[in-house]
């Protein structure tokens, strides 16, 4: 295993992950409570399809979360481990993987507790990594070792799959023209966009498509980092507004401003 000079306590503690986290706030809670990790939102769905499993891959999903990319994958025939370190997140995946619909699956998928920064495989022994939602849960220390670690445990050609947000170009420069726009519709928005979201805590490493670009390839990767909206602005009542919304995150050059989902594919090539 690779040395790491990042400390043995994260920057986020896992008890900052808590069940409410997972069951009410945690994008596609809502597709978890209705089919019990059945039904995939877009957030993973998309990443899944980009991923292209075959059978007899071996898999690892860093940061799996409710357990749900796990299970798609070990359906699909890949061998699949989930990997977290919040107790929370364990306890809900092992529940999925014991149901009637999933014990078919066991013997090609587990799930274990691990940090990111300490990958408990051989070098060179996986096929494909899942990072979604996970970027901007570590330090820039964490990160720059979790995606070191990555790059040891794949095998040449090998990929790694990532799903982050919030796009920072977004908060910086597009969040303000949407709240001057709110203004006239009366509804005040705070000036940081992240007093709108619970657990917004948790998010130590925010980026952009450049910033993340670079991380990659600092850790070797061939990367591939670009914008892909998956969020459906349901919420807006206004059917005018809500396709605005829907055409700037969408259309460039809007998107580079409005879009808020960060999508990378690292391949791992060696000389």
């Amino acid at each position: 295993m690779s040395k790491s000079s990042t400390p043995d306590k994260p920057s986020v503690p896992a008890e900052a992950y808590t069940k409410e986290y997972y069951e009410s706030c945690c994008q596609g809670y809502a597709e978890f409570e209705s089919s019990k990790g059945e039904l995939l939102p877009l957030r993973l769905s998309f990443p899944l399809k980009l991923a292209n499993i075959k059978a007899g891959m071996k898999v690892i999903d860093i940061g799996c979360g409710r357990g749900e990319i796990v299970i798609h994958c070990a359906r699909l025939g890949a061998k699949t481990w989930g990997m977290d370190y919040a107790s929370e997140a364990l306890n809900l995946a092992r529940e999925i993987m014991n149901n009637e619909n999933n014990l078919r699956y066991k013997k090609i998928m587990a799930i274990q507790k691990s940090k990111s920064t300490h990958l408990p495989f051989t070098n060179e022994s996986v096929d494909l990594v899942f990072m979604l939602d996970v970027v901007e849960h570590l330090n820039p220390d964490e990160l720059k070792t979790t995606l070191d670690e990555v790059w040891r445990i794949l095998r040449p050609k090998g990929r790694l799959v990532i799903h982050t947000m919030p796009n920072l170009d977004y908060y910086r420069f597009g969040y303000p023209m949407y709240r001057f726009i709110q203004r006239f519709r009366h509804d005040r928005l705070p000036e940081d966009p992240r007093i709108r979201w619970d657990y917004s805590h948790v998010h130590v490493n925010e980026q952009t498509p450049r910033k993340l670009n670079l991380e990659l390839k600092r850790s070797k990767f061939h990367a591939k980092v670009w914008l892909y909206p998956i969020q459906s602005y349901q919420y807006e009542p206004n059917r005018i507004v809500r396709i605005g919304m829907y055409f700037l995150a969408h259309l460039y050059p809007f998107r580079w401003i409005f879009c808020n989902d960060i999508f990378a594919i690292g391949t791992k090539r060696c000389a």
